[in-house]
């Protein structure tokens, strides 16, 4: 049960409590804001979203069993209710406060930034001392053990606070996760506070939503705001747009190109199967063997460190767990070798174009693509993408992700208005993948990029079963 008095005093201390009803129950059974998931007794919080207004849920509410509402417009529900002045903030503040403040038994790393955030927080989770923690894109895991998928790369306020009890009540004390754009606009991480937030890299993605990529840097730039009073901003030096950055308690910079920095990587030597450099700072070097492909996660790997690092565990530690990471599903992900198959969760322009680099370099024959672009998406990507495929890739195969309920077909019409040569196009994904593989030889390299992880694809609103793993293994044995 959820104390009323509670829930009263964390919206006053926050600053957001206006005034509460003589008839709220003292006692609640549940919280949620979402009306489909209202039993007896449960405090519903009707959040203003982007898309959706909670205060028009308030009558399913109360019909459902609630018995209180958390509202800023008290003349459209006949609940008692505590009035407060903004809903989205409310509602994690709440959260909050009806978990126990899990947040505070926990060391705390946020990741933010375009690409690199799945990677980056399970490097962290790695590095730090265990039992530790991810959550983001690829789900919740404790140690290298998952826990389930969470569906956003950054949950909702409510099921965040829900998964935060959860691991603190299995025993774990430090957590890296991904901050994603919309999570910081939408006050989805309030009552998180970090000990280390870490800036990977900022390319274009999400204008449907943020409009314009000064509004996408803000957000962006909110982790800041999250911050302990002794929290550290580690940020990438390779990407300037990070110079903008409001000031951070403390501040670490990263650099994978040579670039001044805290923290550097120097001497670098990509393989097949990852690469070998070593980590400078302060005079001082460590020989670092990193599991993972391409130039892009020793980035990953050195904003990982630098985290770590400002957590207390040390730079000759850091470059000793390096060289045990597991591969992280979903990034640049071996699936098959002769031919080399590989899936990645690419799917913006310079995702896509990190990515061919990182597996040129070890491409004996010829280097094979397929991908699409997400629908309800940005569609201003969609011929950048097609752009960048067709000039480091050797073939290119135009196929669908995840449609959602834009015409597919209309999708690859836009990608291919950035694109001049020859190429292939095939809307149905695991035909596309038959094709990539029917194509290649033993040393070419097939790069399926977009889905990375997913089990499903999203057509129209329905998700449907679509694992590439399973996909390429049916292909390739049904071929031998």
């Amino acid at each position: 049960m959820i104390s009323g008095a509670t829930i009263s005093r964390a919206l006053a201390e926050a600053g957001l409590l206006v005034s509460a009803s003589p008839a709220i129950p003292s006692e609640f059974s549940g919280i949620t804001d979402d009306s489909r998931g209202v039993n007896p007794g449960t405090l519903f919080m009707a959040v203003r979203g982007s898309t959706r207004d909670g205060h028009e849920f308030l009558t399913a509410a109360a019909k459902a069993g609630a018995t209180a509402a958390v509202v800023d417009d008290p003349a459209r529900s006949a609940l008692p209710a505590f009035v407060v002045r903004d809903t989205r903030a409310a509602v994690a503040t709440v959260a909050s406060a009806a978990y126990g403040y899990p947040a505070r038994a926990l060391h705390a790393v946020g990741v933010t930034g375009t690409n690199g955030k799945s990677t980056t927080v399970a490097l962290v989770r790695h590095l730090l001392d265990q039992p530790a923690a991810s959550l983001g894109t690829i789900g919740v895991f404790v140690g290298d053990t998952p826990l389930g998928e969470t569906g956003l790369t950054t949950p909702g306020p409510i099921e965040l606070q829900r998964v935060l009890r959860l691991l603190v009540d299995r025993g774990v004390r430090s957590l890296a996760m991904e901050a994603s754009s919309h999570s910081l606009d939408q006050h989805r991480i309030d009552g998180m506070q970090f000990e280390a937030g870490v800036f990977t890299n900022l390319t274009r993605d999400h204008l449907d939503y943020h409009g314009t990529m000064e509004a996408y840097f803000r957000a962006k730039a909110r982790l800041i705001s999250y911050l302990t009073p002794t929290g550290t901003a580690v940020v990438n030096a390779d990407d300037p747009v990070w110079q903008n950055l409001p000031p951070a308690p403390r501040r670490l910079t990263f650099s994978a190109t040579g670039r001044a920095a805290d923290l550097r990587a120097v001497h670098v030597r990509y393989a097949q199967r990852g690469s070998e450099w070593s980590l400078v700072t302060d005079g001082h070097q460590y020989r670092v063997h990193l599991p993972l492909i391409g130039a892009f996660n020793v980035e990953n790997a050195l904003g990982a460190a630098g985290a770590s690092y400002a957590l207390g565990t040390s730079l000759e530690t850091i470059a000793q767990r390096l060289q045990t990471v597991p591969q992280v599903p979903g990034r640049l992900e071996v699936l098959h070798d002769h031919p080399t198959v590989l899936r990645d969760y690419a799917h913006t322009p310079d995702a896509i174009e990190r990515a061919l680099e990182a597996v040129r370099p070890f491409t004996r024959g010829r280097l094979i693509i397929v991908f699409g672009a997400g629908g309800d998406r940005d569609r201003g990507k969609r011929p950048a993408m097609g752009a960048v495929s067709e000039r480091l890739a050797d073939v290119v195969i135009l196929t669908s992700d995840n449609p959602r309920t834009e015409d597919p077909e209309r999708i690859l019409d836009e990608i291919e208005t950035g694109m001049s040569r020859p190429h292939e196009r095939i809307e149905d994904r695991e035909r596309a993948i038959a094709r990539a593989i029917a194509l290649a030889g033993d040393d070419d390299v097939v790069l399926l990029a977009g889905k990375g992880h997913e089990t499903y694809q999203v057509r129209g609103t329905t998700n449907y079963p679509f694992d590439e793993r399973v996909i390429v293994r049916t292909l390739l044995s049904s071929a031998a």
